[in-house]
Order: structure tokens, then sequence, then C-alpha cells
């Protein structure tokens, strides 16, 4: 029964007309294109991308890195697979990828990572309470900026 199975397929192609060309057998696996375009939630969306809002120029927000009328960029001074033991005790920025992020009792930890490696961030709520509370509000794959002080792992 199987042998009739496998050769029923075949049957079907080969009982049609052959034109005076020959044609590949590919021609059989082609699958459709799609011709839908994808589009995106914000692109379907009917407000303007612009607001009238007027905006001061000298307004500051919290937390947004914006003072003195200009953004800056964030630079990192170190990268997190290379920091080794000749940078204990130096104070380093890091930038990155939250990779893992778990508490445990009072203390977090977080995985950072980066194009060279990753590196373990703690945060004590005795401390700094305001950096341990932005720290427990992270995700993963947030992208962070974190600076603080090398140490040895215990």
């Amino acid at each position: 029964m199987s042998s009739i199975l496998r050769v029923i397929p075949f049957i079907s192609t080969r009982t049609k007309h052959l034109s005076s060309q020959t044609r590949p057998f590919f021609h059989l696996l082609k699958k459709p294109i799609l011709t839908k375009p994808f589009s995106s939630v914000s692109a379907s969306t009917t407000e303007p991308a612009v607001s009238n809002i007027p905006i001061s120029v000298n307004e500051k927000r919290p937390g947004s890195g914006y003072e003195n009328g200009s953004l800056e960029w964030v630079s990192r001074n170190g990268l997190c697979g290379e920091l080794g033991e000749s940078d204990v005790g130096k104070r380093v920025k890091l930038c990155g990828w939250v990779a893992l992020h778990r508490g445990h009792g009072g203390l977090t930890f977080v995985s950072l990572r980066d194009h060279s490696g990753i590196v373990q961030v703690t945060t004590l709520p005795s401390d700094y309470p305001e950096a341990h509370s932005m720290v427990n509000d992270l995700r993963l794959e947030y992208v962070v900026s974190i600076e603080g002080v090398v140490r040895l792992r215990p």
C-alpha cells in the first residue's frame, strides 16, 4: 500500500499535458510570494507623528540626561568582558543589555551583557536606595548604563 501512495503524487504530475518545452521539476515546489505589505502599529495610527504642543528649550525632565540645553552621549570607560583583577577598586561605567535579573532578599543581582562578555552587578538597598529601586524595575533586554566600583566575586 505504501508503494501506491508514493506513486500517486508522481502520477498526478505526469498526467498533465507536457508542452514542447521541458519544464524543470522545481517549478512545482515554488511557494507563493506574499504581496501583502507588513505594517507596524505606529504606522497604522491616524494621529500625526509630530505634536503641536510647544516644548520649552530650557525644560528639564528628571532622569532624562537633558542638562544645560544639550543632550550628552553616554560614554563607557570599560567593557563587561574585559574587567579583571587589575580593575578591582576602580570606578567604571558599563553599558549593555540586562541578561539576567533576580532578587535575593534585599540583594539584587543583574547580569549585564555587551559584545565582549557578561559582568554581574549587585545592589544593596542600604547603600544606594535610589539605585536599588531603579535596578528592581529593570526587565530582561533593557539597555542600561551602570556606574560603580569593581570588586572581586566572594
